[in-house]
C-alpha cells in the first residue's frame, strides 16, 4: 500500500467512531457476564436459556440457604475488620509518604508489593508462615492479615490520589500560626483528608468482603462468601440461587464502588 493510499484510509477511518465501537465492544465483553447473571437470577427456567419468565424464587431460596446466608456474615465480619485495620494503618502511610525520609520509595515499593504477588503463592506462603511455623489452627481470623495486606496497597493508592493538593500548605500554615501536632491534625487534616479516608475505606471493605484467593488455605471451616460459592459450584454445577447471590453481590459492589469513587473526588476538589 502507497502512502497516498494510506493516507486516504485514515482520512477515511473516523478515529472517534471506531474508539467509540471498541470502548463498546470491550464494555460488553467485561460486562455482559455480570449482565447475564443479573438477567436469569429472574428467570423462572433457572440459569440456562431461553428466558421464560420473571420470578424471585431463587432469591427466596437464597434466603433459605443457611449455608450461604452464614458464609456472607462471616465475610462481612472479616470485612469489617480488615477495614478499620486497612484505613487506619492505610491513613497513616498515606500521610507518612508526602515527607521525605530515607526509604522513602522502598517504603512504597513494600506496600504495592501486595498487589503484584500472585494470589496463590501469597496464600502457600501464609500458610507456612502461619499455620505450619507459628502453628496457629485456621480459622477465619487467621486470614486477617492476609486481607490487609490485600486492600493496604488500594487504601494508600486512593488516599494519595485523594489527599487535597493545599493540603500540606495549610498544614503549614496552622503550625506557623502555632498549633500543635495534634491539633493541626484534628482540625485542618483530618476535616479535609475525612472523605477520601471514607472512600478508601469502603473500597477496603468491597475488596476484602469479594476475596477468596488469598486466604484460601487459611480459613479452614469458616468459609467466606466467595469459598462458599466455590464449594458449591465445584461439587456440583452452579445453582439458580448463587446467580441471585451474584446479583446482589455485584449491585451490592458496585454501589459501594460508586460511594467510594464519589467520596475521593469530593474529597480532592476540597480546598
Amino acid at each position: 500500500m502507497d502512502r497516498s493510499a494510506l493516507t486516504r484510509l485514515v482520512q477515511w477511518v473516523d478515529m472517534k467512531r471506531l474508539l467509540a465501537a471498541y470502548f463498546v465492544l470491550i464494555s460488553l465483553y467485561i460486562y455482559a457476564p455480570m449482565l447475564a447473571l443479573i438477567v436469569f437470577s429472574f428467570n423462572s427456567g433457572g440459569i440456562s436459556p431461553p428466558y421464560q419468565g420473571f420470578t424471585l424464587a431463587w432469591y427466596s431460596e437464597l434466603a433459605a440457604n443457611q449455608g450461604i446466608i452464614n458464609s456472607v456474615l462471616r465475610s462481612i465480619q472479616l470485612a469489617l475488620v480488615v477495614t478499620v485495620i486497612t484505613t487506619v494503618l492505610g491513613t497513616a502511610a498515606a500521610l507518612a509518604y508526602r515527607f521525605d525520609f530515607r526509604g522513602r520509595k522502598l517504603f512504597l515499593y513494600l506496600i504495592v508489593l501486595g498487589i503484584i504477588t500472585p494470589g496463590i503463592a501469597f496464600s502457600v506462603g501464609s500458610t507456612l508462615l502461619l499455620n505450619e511455623v507459628l502453628g496457629l489452627s485456621r480459622s477465619m481470623w487467621v486470614a486477617l492479615p492476609a486481607h490487609v495486606v490485600w486492600t493496604l496497597p488500594f487504601a494508600v493508592i486512593v488516599l494519595l490520589a485523594g489527599f487535597p493538593p493545599n493540603l500540606a500548605q495549610n498544614e503549614e500554615a496552622a503550625r506557623v500560626m502555632g498549633a500543635s501536632r495534634v491539633t493541626t491534625f484534628r482540625e485542618i487534616v483530618l476535616p479535609q483528608i475525612a472523605p477520601t479516608v471514607l472512600g478508601a475505606a469502603v473500597f477496603a471493605f468491597t475488596l476484602s468482603y469479594n476475596e477468596a484467593e488469598r486466604g484460601l488455605l487459611l480459613v479452614g471451616r469458616d468459609r467466606t462468601m466467595p469459598m462458599e460459592v466455590f464449594s458449591i459450584a465445584s461439587a456440583e454445577r452452579a445453582t439458580p440461587e448463587l446467580f441471585a447471590l451474584g446479583s446482589v453481590t455485584t449491585v451490592f459492589s458496585t454501589i459501594l464502588l460508586l460511594v467510594a469513587g464519589g467520596l475521593v473526588v469530593y474529597g480532592a476538589r476540597q480546598s
